[in-house]
Order: structure tokens, then sequence, then C-alpha cells
């Protein structure tokens, strides 16, 4: 199951894991995305779906989240932390996605390795109020294979893993993202 999550992780690494996605051209992330199509249309047909590994972190609010009890929406998981430029610089576009698909999308930010109060001070100072989970010991990170930043993977409402990028995205690039939610 890892490897398979692996595989589709490495293949979106050519978008360019942190480098400036403005340095990009647009066709060639285009061509990363379908190739990410490509790869997950075949690990649908020959192979069992991937299923995220589930975890439970804190969230801003203390609750605590748990991913298998999440399987009524689609859930973006995006791994970030604050002194991560091009975390912050796609923060606004995922708030905007979120509110843009309220009823069938949940945004989970996993905040890798910084502390509550250096998170709420960035969050407030961006007017940001999407749901932000803690990952301080960063073993959910690790348990990803996150090894850049920003990460962004998508999971169906079965809990599986049907799309990945490393790398900052446009707001066009998550509308992509989105669309591989069956």
């Amino acid at each position: 199951m890892k490897k398979i999550l692996i595989i589709i992780l490495s293949t979106v690494l050519i978008a360019g894991c942190t480098n400036n996605s403005a340095d990009i051209p647009e066709n060639e992330i285009q061509e990363t995305i379908d190739e990410t199509q490509e790869t997950n249309n075949e690990t649908r047909d020959t192979k069992e779906p991937v299923i995220a590994p589930d975890f439970e972190l804190s969230s801003m609010d203390g609750s605590t989240i748990k991913l298998s009890e999440t399987r009524d929406k689609n859930v973006l998981i995006n791994f970030w932390y604050t002194g991560c430029g091009f975390c912050v610089i796609e923060m606004p576009d995922l708030q905007k996605l979120q509110e843009t698909y309220p009823d069938d999308l949940l945004l989970l930010a996993i905040n890798v390795g910084e502390s509550k109060e250096v998170i709420e001070d960035f969050m407030d100072e961006n007017n940001l109020n999407f749901t932000v989970l803690l990952d301080e010991d960063m073993l959910v990170a690790y348990d990803y294979g996150i090894r850049s930043f920003p990460t962004t993977i998508a999971i169906n409402k079965k809990g599986e893993v049907v799309s990945g990028y490393i790398g900052m995205l446009t707001y066009e690039q998550m509308e992509q993202l989105y669309g591989f939610f069956e």
C-alpha cells in the first residue's frame, strides 16, 4: 500500500517539489497532473485501491480528527508549515477552495512540526479559518512519506488516495485536483 502511495507521489515529484511553481511552464504542470491521473487509472484498473493511512490528530480548537471518520466527504490533505514560502502563498487559494465546496470537501491542513501558538498567530494574521491539524512530532508526515512542502493528497469518500501533488498549487490546479474525485 505504501509502495503505491510512494509511486503516486514520486510521479508528481516532477512538478517541482519545493521549486517555485511559477517558474514551471503551465503545460508541464498539466502534463504532470495528466500523468498522475493516468497512473491512478492504471492503479485502479490493475490493482486494489490505495487506502490512505489512517491517523488521529488534534485540531486547533482541541478536538480530535481521525481520517477514517471523515468518509462522508472528499478530503484534501495539505502538509505545510509557516516557514515554507510556497505553503504560505497557496493558503488563500486553499481557503477559497474549501469555501467553494463546503458540503463535499474537507480540507485538512496538517501543520508539520510547529507549535499551536505559532499556527494561531499565522492563521489570525492571514484571516484563515479552515481546519488545521497539529503534527508536532511529525509522525503523520513520516507515515505519508512527506519530504517536500507543500504536499497535497486527495482522498475520496471511500478513503482511497486518488491523486497527489508535491509543490505549490495554483487555484486552477486545485480545481483540477478536486476533479479527480468521483
